[in-house]
């Protein structure tokens, strides 16, 4: 099984699988004509410790974005499909989400990935992207709607009690 755990090492948080950092803040990059992004240089840094620089595009549970995970934090999806009951309904649904709709993607020499097809049009990219970072983790918008998803994000989490009575 893989450990998720987040750990302390050097005054960083990381997660215990391959010592990652998190993915903090918003940004905000242009696209080119060929579906090319540059991942922002925060990001990159987040796991530039690491040899493999491959990332895993899906569709997000969150509709209307595209999630991306780094290879090593991935695995998380991988272990939960192995853990249920094999051929069951809920298993095949979710390698749907975990395989079948996901792209293995690698970062270019200028930091860019490419976002094309299926992926591209699940969040309607077009010129510009909005990278949201989500921990061990990063969303990928079209600019309106995931500003749109923040601020309604932002308005909710004052309600929020983390786990106390509302």
């Amino acid at each position: 099984m893989f450990s998720h755990e987040v750990v302390e090492k050097g005054g960083e948080r990381c997660f215990g699988l391959g010592a990652m950092k998190q993915f903090f803040g918003s940004h905000e990059n242009k696209r080119d004509a060929k579906g090319r992004v540059s991942v922002p240089a925060s990001f990159r840094a987040a796991w530039k410790a690491h040899q493999d620089m491959t990332l895993i595009l899906r569709p997000s549970f969150i509709e209307g974005c595209v999630e991306a995970w780094p290879l090593p934090n991935y695995e998380r999806f991988q272990a939960k499909v192995d853990a249920m009951p094999e051929m069951s309904r809920e298993q095949v649904g979710l390698q749907t989400q975990v395989y079948s709709d996901a792209e293995e993607v690698e970062l270019d020499g200028q930091g860019r990935i490419l976002i094309t097809g299926y992926l591209a049009e699940c969040a309607r990219l077009s010129d510009s992207v909005f990278f949201m970072g989500r921990g061990d983790h990063f969303l990928i918008w079209e600019p309106g709607a995931g500003k749109a998803f923040r601020e309604a994000s932002r308005a909710m989490a004052p309600r929020l009690s983390f786990g106390a009575a509302s």
